[in-house]
């Protein structure tokens, strides 16, 4: 049996990536990481292997472990990256033969979904899922939550839940409050003034 993530034996906040290109993205990355963040997802649908590998170049080598692939994952044996991430799509063409591999190998799994009860359907080699929007995004324009977000009554035991979706800092608490595990900011980070200005105020209403 796999050993869960001791990354989790707190309440996580995370990163996810802006979709666009974003100028000095490495050493961004760096300055979260420095300032405490604990997981930093990789999400780039429009960028090239080559795109992608420039980041990680730039990652400094002490972060590259809390970075997690969700695209290009061959990308992980090349750095020494062991947390893969899969979008719903990629998730539903595993077989059961995928499952049985990836019970056994080293990496940290995780995925997306979009409903309660598809959440509480995973296999319980997923570490942990996205769920959201679970506020109107800020990144995605008109992009809103299919259902209320509600106080988690009945939870999958093995896997852990992140809300994403419009999380700033003056709400991320109310999903913390709903029995979350964590929360993962997106363009309250990338479209503010000071990124790490932002994330320090982030960590001040923790």
């Amino acid at each position: 049996m796999k050993i869960k993530d001791p990354i989790f034996l707190k309440i996580m906040l995370l990163i996810v990536s802006s979709s666009k290109s974003i100028n000095n993205e490495s050493s961004a990355i760096n300055s979260l990481f420095a300032e405490g963040l604990s997981l930093f997802h990789l999400r780039k649908p429009e960028a090239s292997l080559e795109d992608l590998r420039f980041i990680l170049e730039g990652v400094k080598h002490e972060f590259i472990s809390n970075i997690v692939l969700h695209q290009e994952h061959q990308l992980a044996d090349e750095f020494g990256i062991k947390r893969i991430h899969f979008k719903e799509n990629e998730r539903l063409k595993l077989t059961d033969d995928d499952y049985q591999r990836m019970k056994k190998d080293a990496f940290v799994y995780s995925t997306s979904v979009h409903s309660f009860d598809d959440y509480l359907k995973l296999n319980h080699v997923f570490e942990y899922a996205f769920y959201g929007p679970v506020f109107e995004s800020i990144s995605k324009v008109g992009y809103k939550p299919k259902e209320e977000l509600k106080t988690l009554s009945v939870k999958n035991s093995k896997v852990r839940l992140i809300g994403i979706g419009g999380v700033t800092a003056s709400n991320f608490n109310q999903v913390l409050k709903k029995e979350f595990d964590g929360v993962a900011f997106c363009g309250t980070i990338w479209e503010s003034e000071n990124l790490i200005e932002t994330f320090k105020e982030i960590l001040k209403c923790k």
